[in-house]
C-alpha cells in the first residue's frame, strides 16, 4: 500500500467496524414491560410497595443463549429505580403473552421470573440465599403484564 491509499484503507475499516457495531445495538432495543403490582416485593436488596411498574430488559429481550441481562425496574409516581444483574432462563414453550413471576415466602415476595411474549427464554431474578429455598407450588404469583417497547 502507497501512503496516500493507507489512511483511506482504515477509515473504511473504521467506518465498517461503526457500522457493525450500530445495527447490533439496533437489533437488541431494550424492552420495556408495565404492570400493577398489587403487592409490596423484594427485588434485590430493596423491598418496593404496591403499584404501577414498568420493567425494562435494558440488554434486551434474552436470548437462549444468553448468560446474564440486565432488568431495571420503574415507578414513576413514586421515583422509584432499581437495577439488577439477572440470569436467563429458558422455558420450554414460547410466552403466549408477557409475565411477570413472583415468588412467596412467608410474608415477603420476591419478582422471579420476567418474560417476553413470544419467547422462550427470559430473564431470571436472583433471590438472596436462605431465601426461596422451600418455596411451595401455590407460592408462585404469576401477573400478566402489557409491553410497552418492542425488541
Amino acid at each position: 500500500m502507497t501512503s496516500k491509499t493507507l489512511p483511506l484503507f482504515v477509515s473504511l475499516i473504521t467506518i465498517l467496524t461503526v457500522a457493525s457495531a450500530a445495527a447490533q445495538a439496533q437489533s437488541r432495543r431494550r424492552v420495556t414491560l408495565q404492570a400493577s403490582v398489587p403487592y409490596e416485593f423484594v427485588l434485590g436488596n430493596r423491598t418496593l410497595p404496591a403499584g404501577t411498574y414498568v420493567f425494562e430488559m435494558a440488554t434486551g429481550s434474552p436470548r437462549s443463549t444468553d448468560g446474564a441481562g440486565v432488568l431495571i425496574v420503574h415507578n414513576y409516581e413514586r421515583r422509584l429505580y432499581v437495577a439488577v444483574a439477572t440470569g436467563v432462563e429458558n422455558d420450554v414453550n414460547v410466552h403466549p403473552s408477557p409475565k411477570l413471576v413472583f415468588v412467596r415466602e412467608g410474608d415477603r415476595v420476591y419478582l422471579s421470573k420476567v418474560w417476553r411474549q413470544g419467547e422462550i427464554a427470559g430473564l431470571s431474578v436472583h433471590i438472596p440465599a436462605g431465601d426461596g429455598d422451600h418455596i411451595e407450588e401455590s407460592g408462585v404469583l404469576t401477573l400478566d403484564a402489557n409491553t410497552s417497547g418492542e425488541m
